[in-house]
């Protein structure tokens, strides 16, 4: 079996982490100008997307969520951390977008669109992919 695992992508961590030291820039400012209730929300906000992020970098980093791309198709982790898979049959293409330096990996399906953010594909491996068929 032909299988390639996605590499995580350091810019979604980067970009979040910049996204949640911005929202705290803002409740700071929120909290001298006595506006303390979206100062809360906006702390609040950013506590929550902070301990997201780093339980799913730790649990990338050491493996346990991935995103493995084989002869049979396609295995992810959902939002809900539910393990997903879609046969090769399913897939029709694979792109890759950028949004503002952020590389985000469009897998068309016959049911939709898989969108994959914290994971990316290297140089190698997209001519891994071209071998599979699963790039034009």
């Amino acid at each position: 079996m032909n299988e390639l695992k996605l590499e995580v992508n350091t810019a979604f961590y980067s970009i979040v982490g910049v996204f949640v030291v911005a929202l705290l820039a803002l409740a700071g400012l929120f909290t001298e100008l006595n506006l303390s209730f979206l100062a809360t929300i906006q702390i609040a906000i950013a506590s929550v997307v902070t301990i997201a992020l780093a339980i799913h970098l730790l649990l990338s980093m050491a493996g346990r969520k991935r995103v493995t791309l084989c002869n049979q198709g396609l295995s992810f982790f959902s939002l809900t951390g539910r393990q997903r898979y879609v046969p090769a049959e399913n897939i029709q293409s694979i792109e890759f977008v950028n949004y503002i330096g952020l590389t985000m990996t469009h897998v068309r399906t016959s049911h939709g669109v898989i969108k994959l953010l914290a994971f990316r594909v290297r140089k190698e491996q997209q001519q891994r992919l071209r071998n599979m068929g699963y790039l034009a």
